[in-house]
């Protein structure tokens, strides 16, 4: 197994009051345990199509969903032939038939295949090794992959339906990319476009600089403990996946601690290393070190009941993607708000959003009191 291995950085989106982006996540993990995880803010564009608040600095973007797919134009068949019988037009049209061949190519792309060993990553790139990151161990370049044209990336990483994609975003330095196969969000097979097991299908938003774009590709996401075989110094026997966050650790998601969208203080977790929430705390403005939202994520695709610890939750994330993060809860009226949190609207640079779901936070200086009931 090589040595070398890829860090990681999770981001999430908000705005300054100057509406320009500001967030960053404050691990919950202790330092000791959380190897693999570095804090860093390096901001992340914001999406026109997607409604961000403001004051508050939390990121409330609304899901709009994928366009309604009208599907293809219903097949009429040919006009009545006159001179012979009547022509009921054609078969119903199945569409093309699968073309096992490409279809094959993508569940056989080396990039981005669970592995233990540098040996199981033999293929057309022979660069690729077996590289640990949070999510396991995966083939891919050890020194990580350039940016460019899908002919590029294809090339770089070993062929048809491969793919560079944007790992991390560090503070200082270029962005860390690695090379894993490349997917259609929200496919339902392997051979249609879906990650396997241990995989999801993003464009890794959160990682994205301003006006960057990306392909989609498997990232490292755990499912399960076999997922985190040897991910951290070889000792498979010690190491579980914490599903709340896709990340192999020395222990599963604790849930004694506080759900999502609770509230949480990263400056208290920074220098007491001590965890406070199930997933990992949101710190929700740099302005505000002191003010989080206790944070998962999930995989929109595979887990179909939704957010865990509360139905009512909408992951957030953009539209047609994977990745998804359950953290705001929503509410009426500060009734609906619990451990000191109070029920907000979003806020932009026009003031606050009273067209827009409101939340449970903190209050804020256009918002001092929260919602009161009736």
């Amino acid at each position: 197994m090589r040595i070398s291995s890829i860090w990681f950085a999770l981001l999430l989106p908000a705005c300054n009051a100057a509406g320009e982006p500001e967030f960053v996540i404050e691990d919950d993990v202790p330092l000791e345990d959380d190897v693999f995880v570095e804090v860093m803010d390096s901001g992340v564009p914001l999406d026109a199509g997607v409604v961000r608040p403001t004051d508050n600095g939390v990121v409330a973007p609304r899901d709009l969903g994928l366009p309604t797919d009208a599907g293809t134009r219903r097949d009429v068949g040919s006009p009545i032939d006159r001179g012979s019988p009547v022509d009921v037009g054609f078969a119903v049209d199945l569409g093309f038939p699968v073309d096992a061949g490409t279809s094959a190519a993508r569940t056989t792309v080396v990039a981005g295949r669970r592995c233990i060993t540098d040996g199981e990553c033999f293929g057309p790139a022979g660069t690729l090794g077996c590289v640990s990151t949070i999510g396991g161990l995966v083939c891919t370049l050890g020194a990580g992959c350039d940016q460019g044209g899908v002919a590029q990336e294809e090339a770089e990483c070993g062929g048809p339906f491969s793919t560079c994609l944007v790992y991390s975003t560090p503070n200082v330095g270029p962005q860390i990319s690695l090379c894993t196969r490349a997917c259609v969000p929200g496919a339902r097979s392997e051979p249609a476009g879906a990650c396997p097991s241990g995989a999801i299908c993003t464009t890794n938003w959160l990682q994205l600089q301003t006006a960057q774009r990306e392909t989609p590709g498997c990232l490292p996401y755990c499912a399960t403990d076999a997922d985190c075989a040897g991910a951290l110094a070889g000792d498979a026997s010690i190491m579980r996946c914490n599903a709340r966050l896709g990340r192999c650790a020395v222990a599963p998601a604790n849930l004694s601690l506080r759900p999502d969208g609770a509230l949480c203080n990263p400056m208290l977790i920074q220098s007491t290393n001590v965890a406070q929430c199930r997933g990992t705390c949101f710190s929700l403005s740099t302005a505000r070190p002191a003010e989080g939202l206790c944070g998962s994520f999930i995989n929109v695709r595979t887990a179909t009941g939704g957010c865990l610890d509360d139905a009512m939750m909408t992951p957030r994330g953009p539209a047609g993607d994977d990745l998804g993060v359950c953290i705001f809860h929503p509410c009426t009226n500060n009734a609906g708000c619990t451990g000191g949190a109070y029920c907000v609207y979003p806020e932009d640079t026009t003031g606050v959003r009273t067209d827009a779901m409101p939340y449970c936070a903190y209050r804020t200086t256009l918002q001092p009191n929260g919602i009161v009931g009736g």
